[in-house]
C-alpha cells in the first residue's frame, strides 16, 4: 500500500511538470509609455422656455338675453306666410313655416346685439430646444512595452506608469 501511494504521488508530480512544459502563465508588470483619451461628442438637447404677451379679441354674450326677439319674428314671420298663402290652402303650414323662420331671424338679431367685443393680454408661450455638443472621454489607448516591442490596448480607466500583463506562453503546433 505504500508503495502505490509513492508511485501515485511521483506520477502526479511528472504529470505536472509535463503539463508545465506544455504551457506557461504568468503576470507581470510593464511600463505604460503612450496613454491617449477615446473621445466619443455627445449632443444635449436644452429646453428654452420663450414668452410673449399677445393681445386677443374676445367676443362676450352677456346680460340678460330676452326672448322677445323670438317670439317677434315668429308673429311677424307666421302672419306673412300667413296672409302670402291665404287662397292656396296650405295657410296652417305656410304660417308654421313661416313663424319658425321669424324665430330664427329673431334669435340671430338678438345673439347680434348682446354680443361684445373686448380685447385682452394673453401669455404666449413655446418651447424651443438648442444643440450643444459635449465631449465625453469613453477609455484610453494605452501603448506598454513588453519585451523591447510596443503593443497597444484600449482600458476603461487611465493606467498608472505600469499596466499588468497576464502572460500565456504556448508551444506552437505543427502544421
Amino acid at each position: 500500500m505504500k508503495l502505490s501511494l509513492i508511485t501515485s504521488a511521483i506520477a502526479a508530480a511528472l504529470l505536472a511538470q509535463a503539463a508545465a512544459a506544455e504551457s506557461l502563465n504568468y503576470t507581470l508588470e510593464a511600463p505604460v509609455v503612450s496613454v491617449d483619451p477615446v473621445v466619443r461628442t455627445v449632443t444635449d438637447r436644452i429646453p428654452h422656455r420663450t414668452c410673449r404677451d399677445e393681445v386677443v379679441r374676445v367676443e362676450r354674450r352677456g346680460g340678460h338675453r330676452s326672448h322677445t326677439p323670438q317670439i317677434l319674428g315668429a308673429v311677424i314671420g307666421g302672419t306673412a306666410a300667413g296672409a302670402l298663402g291665404d287662397n292656396t290652402g296650405h295657410q296652417g303650414v305656410l304660417a308654421a313655416a313661416g313663424a319658425l323662420l321669424g324665430a330664427s331671424i329673431g334669435r340671430d338679431a338678438s345673439y347680434r346685439r348682446n354680443t361684445r367685443a373686448e380685447y385682452v393680454t394673453e401669455e404666449r408661450c413655446e418651447v424651443d430646444y438648442e444643440l450643444r455638443d459635449r465631449e465625453v472621454i469613453t477609455g484610453y489607448r494605452v501603448g506598454y512595452r513588453y519585451d523591447g516591442n510596443i503593443y497597444y490596448t484600449r482600458t476603461s480607466d487611465r493606467p498608472g506608469d505600469t499596466i499588468r500583463l497576464h502572460v500565456a506562453v504556448e508551444p506552437a503546433t505543427r502544421s
